[in-house]
């Protein structure tokens, strides 16, 4: 890297880092109000929920990340037209190319921070404050509903009511058909343990079926073979936004070979992919405004307009996830759209202004 490069690096670093801290501190403020009515509950205390606060930073630097590479770069490169550095560059003869080079470079190692921090650190302490939280409301389940979670293995049919924070799962029916489509078995089960793809079913109720007839009995446990493991029965009752790319790939294609719905795992999954890519174009586009009447007095203004512009957009982006996942729209095209509007509008920006 040049030495431009290494300078607008520590320049810019330092920004988004207080940035960053200024942003992250007010969801992190958000977050510890909207949970203080629980403490209290069970075993949950305040020093356990400002710990679990605290889990929880790495997943809101993630999220955060974009918009404070926008509001950084502009307050970073605001300062240097403030003080006529970005002039004399120029006058030096810095093409707006070279500046754009190297904020690619900047935005580029960052990002690669980022990405490090949003998939190996903050998906696992964002599980682990899940787990911690309802252990200690001692919630009996991480995953409970009406309808349950649909499995199909060949023949036979398996629905899961509830999952518990120890990994044990509870309410389940299982459902086995002959080859004509006939139901020929059927068993329920209080509860059940799980051993990598093993499981004991404890508490069984067993229903055969037979020219007609039904034959019941019971056993304190019988033994079941399924492809849900352990991890995979905890990442059910987890948000996706707390799973990794790769745990999210393979729990897609865990419910597109169960037929299941997996629009709100996809929205994720493709979101996770463009939010880093959303990140640097987002510093690039702060370019624009700082560089527009670098001599005017009203550089205030256009980094106002650029930090309101920045952050309605990636308000707006969030906003599309939801309504992807509602209206059944393409979780490809919800996650990445943005990025299309963020290259036109920089596009723009670049021909109007410089």
């Amino acid at each position: 890297m040049r030495k431009l490069d290494w300078y607008l690096l520590k320049l810019l670093a330092v920004w988004v880092s207080v940035v960053l801290v200024v942003l992250i501190s007010f969801r992190g403020i958000a977050d510890f109000v909207d949970d203080i009515g629980d403490v209290g509950r069970g075993d949950y205390t305040m020093p356990k929920l400002l710990l679990i606060t605290l889990m929880r930073t790495p997943g809101y630097f993630y999220e955060l990340f974009p918009v404070a590479l926008l509001i950084g770069g502009l307050l970073g490169l605001g300062g240097l037209a403030k003080q006529r550095e970005l002039m004399a560059m120029r006058a030096a003869g810095l093409s707006v190319l070279d500046l754009l080079r190297s904020l690619l470079k900047v935005g580029l190692a960052m990002t690669f921070v980022s990405i490090l921090i949003g998939q190996l650190v903050a998906p696992y302490l964002d599980k682990e404050s899940e787990l911690l939280r309802a252990k200690l409301l001692h919630k009996q389940t991480i995953l409970q509903s009406e309808h349950g979670v649909w499995i199909r293995e060949g023949d036979t049919y398996v629905n899961i009511r509830q999952i518990n924070p120890d990994g044990e799962i509870s309410d389940i029916s299982v459902y086995s058909f002959d080859d004509d489509g006939n139901l020929s078995h059927m068993q329920r089960a209080e509860s059940a343990t799980v051993e990598n793809d093993s499981w004991q079913l404890i508490n069984v109720e067993e229903t055969k079926i037979e020219e007609g007839r039904n034959f019941s009995s019971s056993f304190p446990n019988r033994p079941f073979s399924a492809e849900l493991d352990e991890d995979m029965l905890v990442n059910l009752g987890i948000e996706p936004a707390f799973l990794t790319i790769g745990q999210l790939f393979n729990y897609i294609s865990f419910l597109q070979e169960h037929e299941q719905r997996s629009s709100e795992h996809e929205v994720v999954f493709w979101s996770k992919l463009a939010s880093p890519v959303i990140g640097i174009l987002m510093l690039i586009m702060s370019l624009p405004f700082v560089m527009r009447d670098i001599r005017s007095s009203d550089i205030g203004k256009h980094l106002m307009a650029g930090i309101f512009i920045g952050v309605v957009f990636f308000l707006i982006s969030q906003t599309l996830g939801f309504a992807g996942i509602i209206y059944g729209v393409s979780p490809v095209l919800v996650a990445w759209s943005p990025v299309v509007l963020l290259g036109i509008a920089i596009v723009f920006l670049y021909r109007r202004y410089i």
